[in-house]
């Protein structure tokens, strides 16, 4: 797999904030509180979305994530690069420096290549296991139309991604293919009023409201007719 440039210079960034250099100091705990605006923003965890700047302009977004309780994970980067995928690295402050956390998640500040677990199918940022390509593509369409309610997937609570599973596919084995992750939180897509559905109800209450107004607006004109007519026969009458 060739490598992306962009998010290689968005590592070099990050790896630069936070380990400086000659000129400038690097990140350090009170700094990356001050950051997220801990504590007065809360107990965390708590965001910060790096602005635009250079050395960021081939990624979507770099983000820091603020675990002032956590006991083994200080602070989480998430590099989203221009495909929706998410680039997730792991530290702990030991007081003096950014260190790899004991759990032994990845923090290694820099691209790797990232290999999909065998079988799944990765589309818009989400994963599909225990689907053909094609199948797999018409539920992603499905999903992202709002069309797909009630469908079952996995929800990893450490970095959001979502993994949808077939009926084939014990859902209990499956790890996240971003963090590895193997705690996965068991979710529905909620049923509710599709995208298309409710263009088609709007595009039908306009032609409704339109049918409406010329109703209303041919009573008017039969009434006038009708009251001309009223006066023209008082007038013959006598």
């Amino acid at each position: 797999m060739q490598a992306d440039p962009g998010l290689e210079r968005a590592f070099r960034k990050v790896r630069l904030l936070l380990e400086g250099d000659e000129r400038t100091p690097g990140l350090t705990r009170q700094d990356l509180e001050r950051m997220v605006g801990y504590p007065e923003r809360g107990q965390g965890p708590l965001s910060y979305t790096l602005p635009p700047q250079e050395g960021l302009e081939g990624v979507r977004a770099v983000r820091f994530f603020y675990y002032p309780k956590d006991p083994e994970v200080t602070l989480i980067i998430e590099v989203e690069d221009h495909q929706g995928r998410r680039h997730l690295r792991h530290l702990k402050w030991n007081g003096l420096a950014w260190i790899s956390p004991p759990s032994g998640l990845k923090s290694e500040l820099v691209p790797t290549r990232e290999v999909l677990p065998e079988g799944y199918v990765e589309i818009g940022g989400d994963y599909y296991v225990g689907f053909a390509s094609e199948e797999a593509h018409e539920l992603a369409e499905r999903v992202y139309l709002g069309e797909a309610g009630g469908q079952k997937y996995l929800l990893c609570p450490q970095d959001s991604t979502r993994i949808f599973y077939g009926p084939s596919v014990a859902p209990a084995g499956l790890i996240c293919p971003i963090c590895g992750n193997t705690s996965l939180l068991f979710k529905a897509i909620p049923i509710e009023v599709s995208r298309r559905a409710q263009e088609e109800q709007q595009a039908s209450e306009g032609k409704l409201e339109a049918k409406l107004e010329t109703l209303v607006e041919q009573n008017r004109e039969l009434s006038q007719q009708l009251a001309e007519l009223i006066h023209l026969l008082k007038r013959n009458l006598g």
